[in-house]
């Protein structure tokens, strides 16, 4: 539980844990890999914007934490730091697809056509911000399906994965537990990589370039906007339209989430490209 005195009034708000909703809002390539940037925030009815940020670097330490409250007083604050909790019940009853590729290009066909034809002029529509978050999420799922499937279906990506990637590589297994269950490193595998957060970009190409050896990040065209995107995706999500100041974004005109979805969807087929001709190339 965080306590907040609030600078006018001098009350005091309590603020429960399970009302921080955490999510990557950022990510950059360093020497020792990504360095990554956690974020859980709330807009409180009195205090305003209330802002928990956490970095990650190199992966699997905790760099530094910051608790951004305005000028209200902190009383106490959460005892929060780094944690990698897989949920794989979330994807018990959960089957790859057969096809990501056709998936993702449906979604960006139909969302297209929902915009041309329902969007609005302004840039703070309703409709824009949905099918704008939407575009977000097909490409998450794209690129998650994609690599799950690619890397579960290889023995050596598994091993590459394992030895370069150190929250894995930290993994060790006894004789009695292999002698258990034979395929425990590919169930290990495939629980870490439905942990991941696929808009996580940066790490996300560190997991296709130690795997499948294919980095993606450079076969953006244009690999700021897209990161930009992502990150107003989060405002979108979590603060209904609002940047992390409380102000209106007006940016999600027509022009702009068409724009979005034709940048995602070149750079999924060309991914989708380089995946293709890597398997023809094995």
């Amino acid at each position: 539980m965080a306590r907040i005195r609030d600078r006018t009034t001098g009350l005091i708000y309590e603020i429960e844990s399970h009302e921080l909703d955490w999510d990557t809002v950022g990510g950059d390539e360093r020497q020792m890999g990504p360095e990554l940037h956690y974020e859980a925030s709330i807009e409180h009815p009195e205090l305003g914007m209330l802002t928990w940020s956490l970095w990650e670097y190199p992966q699997g330490v905790e760099n530094c934490h910051q608790t951004n409250i305005s000028n209200h007083e902190l009383i106490e604050d959460f005892d929060y730091g780094l944690e990698h909790v897989p949920e794989p019940d979330l994807w018990a009853d959960y089957t790859l697809p057969k096809n990501p590729f056709a998936i993702f290009m449906d979604s960006y066909h139909h969302t297209g056509d929902l915009l041309a034809d329902f969007g609005g002029n302004d840039g703070d529509h309703l409709l824009n911000r949905m099918i704008f978050s939407q575009q977000i999420t097909a490409l998450e799922s794209y690129l998650g399906d994609t690599l799950r499937k690619a890397v579960l279906a290889d023995k050596a990506a598994m091993t590459r994965l394992m030895t370069k990637d150190q929250e894995l590589s930290k993994e060790r297994f006894s004789l009695a537990d292999i002698a258990k269950t034979p395929d425990i490193v590919e169930n290990k595998i495939r629980d870490y990589l439905r942990s991941i957060l696929y808009h996580n970009l940066p790490q996300v190409n560190f997991l296709y370039s130690a795997a499948l050896q294919v980095g993606i990040l450079v076969l953006a065209q244009d690999k700021a906007g897209l990161l930009k995107a992502i990150l107003l995706r989060h405002d979108c999500v979590h603060r209904n339209g609002f940047d992390k100041d409380g102000e209106k974004l007006t940016i999600f005109t027509k022009d702009y989430v068409q724009g979005i979805a034709d940048l995602i969807k070149n750079f999924v087929e060309a991914v989708e490209k380089q995946l293709r001709t890597r398997v023809g190339e094995a």
